[in-house]
């Protein structure tokens, strides 16, 4: 097996989201795509035919002799332990969210969110740490209660919340007596834990769970 890229398969009865995969997978040196599919028979053939690391699979993908969704997610599990799943939906309903979860599905994107999150989702995946899209991510907040998806420190979320309140790395060193270099740490760190990659998606995220106001994104 190649141990100098993590193996990549994809699969999506879409065509032009397939496509989106793609480009964002093949943009990152350290990923190498063996192969894309539309149907479940198509993704077993793949899968017992060349190694992978990572599975990106959408949810609802009618067709093929595997079905799809819960049945066709708990088959690949058995079938293949060792492969890491990235799921993708349009569905990104709490119950749905709340059942992925409950069957160790834990790197789960919303296709209303940007395509680069693949990337940075099947990277997590293959190190087996959690990774949900703004999303998701708010969806799985909901679900926890409000509690925080991870934990952040208490600066973290201090320069979280004033940043999508639209104050500027300066105006926060400044009102917290920071330097600037502390505050940009703090801030890409939290949107790390998060699994946020962007402002854009920060701001999204934040309106999501009640942190912004919709009149406080850019």
């Amino acid at each position: 097996m190649d141990s100098k890229h993590i193996l990549v398969a994809v699969a999506d009865d879409h065509p032009v989201i397939l496509l989106g995969i793609e480009a964002a997978l093949d943009d990152i040196p350290t990923i190498r795509r063996i192969g894309s599919v539309r149907n479940s028979s198509e993704l077993v053939a793949l899968l017992d035919a060349q190694p992978c690391h990572v599975l990106v699979t959408d949810y609802a993908m009618p067709g093929g002799s595997y079905g799809d969704g819960l049945n066709l997610l708990s088959f690949l599990a058995e079938r293949y332990p060792d492969i890491a799943i990235v799921v993708i939906t349009s569905m990104d309903k709490p119950v749905l969210i709340r059942t992925l979860l409950a069957r160790g599905i834990d790197h789960l994107l919303s296709k209303a969110d940007d395509i680069s999150h693949v990337a940075a989702a099947v990277q997590a995946a293959h190190v087996r740490r959690r990774y949900f899209s703004p999303t998701i991510a708010a969806i799985v907040q909901a679900l926890s209660g409000g509690e925080p998806i991870t934990k952040l420190s208490a600066r973290e979320t201090e320069v979280l919340s004033l940043y999508v309140a639209g104050n500027s790395i300066n105006d926060i060193a400044e009102r917290l007596g920071r330097s600037k270099q502390t505050v940009s740490t703090q801030k890409v760190s939290a949107m790390s834990k998060l699994g946020i990659a962007s402002d854009a998606d920060l701001f999204k995220f934040a309106v999501e769970v009640g942190l912004a106001k919709p009149s406080d994104a850019p």
